[in-house]
């Protein structure tokens, strides 16, 4: 029998729970046992019961137990998961976690303190949900150059992103229904301005590269900019926007970017609906790989949590750091291609926008929207941050 303690009992958590009350035949499922789960209010009603001499209120109960062998986080709190983390590994106890900002921001440390304790530190789960793509990626890794990682990872904006493309409905409107579903938090600042996206990137490219690509080495914008006038003149042009995440290697050097695509709307990616995820990975050996699943959700993102803790359970993983001795410059300075770009209240930076206009697309009192020519993104950066008003989406032929 393996004792689990569950720090955080929230959507993820009553997952994971309720995948092991369902064990049927599952061998390695039947030696999991949940002995103590962490939760910040004991009378809260859940959707998946569990009996109340289980939970608690004070974390030490779990992380100091001895008979606790392995550690799932799923508080979605960064700072107090980190600490139990630290403290966890440092009791040598395995952890598992879902918390993709925690591991975004502390991935070298926590990776190399799971190392030099000789314990495993999985996070399966904080990387587009269900989809199991960071365990793929250890395995190719041990073979293959990866030279390109891109991907829809982020469901928030992708359902938002459908609903524009397939309804007509307004950036506003999708992202109220979203909310409505679930699918959006409240504040959905994180989603929205690409920060999970350049999180799940980050972890992403630094295992891929085996070099640290941190948080400020990523350009990113997300899809807050965007209007249905966007979507329309773009889909009139057969294609469709995505929020893409996307890091490449180049000569010694990598360029890491979230912005939203105009892909064709017969390419693969811009056939991801909804909630979805994807990734691709490129190796020298492997070629072009893709995967493809739920970005989130109960049942899938507890999915993927579980198949890290079976990792723990039969030793089947390697306990050693993704990162390895590489050191790679940034070259995002040398970013470019053509953009769409919409101004509102474009007359009076007309002046300021005629360099950057290859091809108009729409124009009225209000809005001017245009294709840019072949530039430096951070030459039309510079020119844009005078303007008030504007989206701008990569153009992907």
């Amino acid at each position: 029998m393996v004792n689990i303690g569950l720090l955080g009992f929230g959507t993820v958590g009553q997952g994971i729970v309720d995948i092991l009350n369902d064990k049927s035949d599952k061998v390695l499922l039947k030696d999991l046992y949940i002995k103590k789960i962490l939760v910040r209010r004991l009378e809260k009603q859940r959707q998946v019961k569990v009996s109340k001499d289980k939970l608690t209120l004070n974390p030490q109960e779990i992380i100091e137990d001895k008979e606790i062998d392995i550690i799932v986080e799923v508080t979605g709190d960064v700072d107090l998961g980190y600490k139990l983390i630290k403290k966890a590994l440092k009791n040598k106890k395995h952890v598992v976690t879902a918390n993709k900002a925690l591991v975004s921001k502390h991935f070298e440390e926590l990776t190399q303190l799971a190392e030099e304790n000789h314990v495993y530190f999985l996070y399966e789960a904080s990387v587009a949900g269900g989809v199991p793509i960071l365990k793929s990626l250890k395995d190719q890794i041990k073979l293959n150059s990866i030279s390109k990682i891109k991907g829809i990872l982020n469901g928030t904006c992708n359902y938002i992103l459908t609903r524009m493309t397939e309804d007509g409905l307004d950036y506003s409107q999708a992202l109220k229904e979203a909310q409505d579903l679930g699918y959006a938090e409240a504040d959905p600042t994180s989603d929205v301005k690409g920060i999970d996206t350049l999180r799940k990137l980050r972890i992403l490219s630094t295992m891929a590269l085996g070099a640290s690509i941190r948080e400020e080495d990523i350009i990113c914008h997300g899809i807050d900019r965007l209007s249905a006038l966007d979507i329309k003149l773009l889909k009139e042009r057969n294609m469709v926007i995505k929020l893409m995440g996307e890091t490449v290697e180049v000569d010694g050097g990598y360029k890491a970017i979230v912005q939203p695509k105009a892909l064709r709307d017969d390419s693969y990616f811009a056939m991801i609906s909804d909630a979805y995820n994807a990734v691709s990975i490129e190796g020298n050996f492997s070629g072009l790989l893709n995967f493809y699943g739920p970005g989130a959700g109960m049942h899938p993102t507890g999915n993927a949590v579980l198949t890290d803790l079976i990792d723990c359970v039969a030793n089947s993983q390697d306990k050693r750091s993704p990162l390895r001795d590489r050191k790679l410059d940034n070259r995002n300075k040398d970013i470019q291609g053509r953009y769409y770009i919409r101004v509102s209240n474009w007359k009076e930076d007309r002046y300021k926008l005629e360099g950057l206009v290859d091809e108009k697309v729409f124009e009225n009192e209000e809005e001017l929207a245009f294709i840019t020519k072949e530039l430096k993104l951070s030459g039309i950066l510079n020119i844009l941050k005078e303007v008030k008003n504007y989206a701008i989406v990569n153009i992907e032929y």
